[in-house]
């Protein structure tokens, strides 16, 4: 990129340029699913008071008709997503059918057979059978159940006055829309370099249902044929995990690693995706794209389109009729990032909070200010490696991770080195405020690096471990917790 850290936070710590960094556009996209009261999967249709999916901004369905997404607005901060994000999650409790409950975890509730998962249902139009076909496609690809997972996803972009500042101090002789896209693509290399650390404080999907455990054998039997000295560290997971949602157990790529897109540039990742959604799929050809004249899934690619493109962070613009998300990016460019890879918090009202959103601010700023260097295929052996090894592994106190100058390291030392510098971020971020809200996040979750007790992962745990019960029963307690905020909220 044009700079490097220290010129960055010299830059931005005079008073006049400090609120810049703290501004921009945010939402969040959250997923949960409806489950009975004992903790079964609802086999409900989707509530019909929530009206057409295409035409509801606020509350649709993702892969199953089980399955809502609460989406709120771009807003302009944190803290009015927040507030939305709970009157919408409110609307949906009042609004599911009596008896049901919002499912507070990523990892999915008790499943019933894959046959009797509800795949969504969209209308007879040429989009609604196209995303039938689509989900179709997934649920013979995957299977219905590592579908079933559930997240959160993060949207953010930087206010146009801090790109119009360093459009302008940095004498840059390229079109300005050459510049916003090489600010985001730059901000998603680091982001990918660091993102464990996300995974390690945010995680909290570290154990699952037995009804899931058919997925997880199969994964673990593939391991065993490739690496079976790899296999018994891995069985360990249900010791070590932060989260499985984001772990060769939940959603994986595994099958795209010739194809590694490295978020060099807008081409690259132009080409990438149009060679994966080309590229014939020997195991998903044999599947056949038709069964008995039904069309069973969109084609026998290893993409069938780029939303199959499963990554921690992906690029976004607001499409026109006609457009794919791909041709609007290539068309117009970057408008916004997905951060994707947050799992619903149990212990948060609305499985995600304030704190989080503000520290996830501080962390996309770090990931801005950095050189942001090209990365080769090299380094992201590293980064992927990295990725697995926290969210398996990355409550291990003896977990080491590669850092990318080839050496290995204690994961709280490599840690300590980010922390260093998103707390010189979250100052120059605080300069103009009297409560200090990035740098109070950042304090909050470096405490989690020498007390484990604080991460969702081990809380949820030690919630089920230490109180000997199941999965499921913790799940429906948290689920009952919300749902009584959630009137407690309404009484006042």
């Amino acid at each position: 990129m044009y700079w490097n850290f220290p010129e960055m936070i010299k830059l931005f710590s005079g008073e006049d340029k400090s609120n810049m960094l703290s501004e921009g556009n945010f939402g969040v996209e959250r997923e949960s699913q409806r489950v009975t009261s004992s903790g079964n999967l609802a086999l409900t249709p989707h509530p019909s008071v929530f009206g057409d999916k295409f035409e509801n901004p606020r509350i649709t369905t993702d892969f199953s008709e089980s399955q809502i997404e609460m989406i709120t607005p771009p807003l302009k901060s944190a803290s009015e997503v927040y507030s939305v994000l709970k009157d919408i999650d409110a609307e949906v409790r009042d609004g599911i059918t009596k008896g049901e409950l919002l499912w507070p975890l990523s990892m999915p509730p008790k499943l019933p057979n894959e046959e009797d998962i509800p795949v969504a249902q969209f209308p007879d139009t040429k989009e609604g059978r196209e995303k039938q076909i689509y989900r179709n496609g997934l649920a013979l690809r995957y299977g219905k159940k590592m579908q079933m997972i559930s997240g959160i996803h993060y949207n953010f972009s930087f206010d146009d006055k801090l790109i119009e500042f360093l459009y302008g101090e940095f004498k840059i002789e390229k079109s300005k829309r050459e510049f916003i896209d090489e600010i985001y693509f730059s901000l998603t290399r680091n982001f990918l370099r660091y993102h464990w650390l996300l995974i390690y404080l945010f995680g909290a999907s570290p154990m699952c249902d037995e009804t899931y455990h058919s997925v997880i054998c199969s994964e673990l039997e593939k391991i065993e044929k490739r690496c079976p000295c790899c296999a018994g560290v891995i069985k360990e997971f249900n010791k070590f995990a932060t989260s499985l949602r984001v772990s060769r157990f939940g959603y994986s790529d595994t099958d795209e690693k010739k194809y590694n897109v490295y978020f060099n540039s807008l081409k690259e990742y132009e080409n990438k995706l149009k060679e994966m959604m080309r590229a014939k799929s020997e195991k998903y050809s044999k599947l056949g794209v038709y069964k008995d004249g039904v069309q069973i899934q969109l084609n026998g690619n290893l993409l069938q389109t780029e939303s199959e493109f499963y990554a921690p962070i992906r690029f976004k613009r607001n499409i026109k009729k006609g457009e794919t998300q791909l041709t609007a990016l290539v068309n117009r460019g970057v408008e916004y990032i997905e951060i994707r890879i947050l799992d619903i918090n149990p212990f948060e009202e609305v499985g995600i909070g304030i704190v989080e959103m503000n520290f996830l601010q501080v962390f996309n700023v770090f990931c801005l200010f950095e050189e942001g260097k090209f990365i080769d295929e090299e380094e992201m052996e590293k980064i992927n490696t990295n990725h697995q090894l926290v969210a398996l592994l990355g409550r291990s106190k003896d977990l080491m991770l590669y850092k990318y100058d080839g050496s290995k390291t204690p994961l709280k030392d490599f840690s300590e080195d980010i922390f260093e510098k998103l707390r010189m971020v979250a100052k120059v971020m605080d300069k103009n405020s009297v409560e200090k809200i990035y740098s109070e996040s950042v304090e909050i979750q470096y405490k989690k690096l020498y007390n484990i007790e604080l991460l969702p992962s081990e809380r949820i745990y030690r919630e089920i471990k230490d109180k000997e019960r199941s999965y499921i029963e913790f799940g429906i307690e948290r689920a009952n917790i919300q749902r009584g905020e959630k009137n407690e909220r309404k009484l006042f």
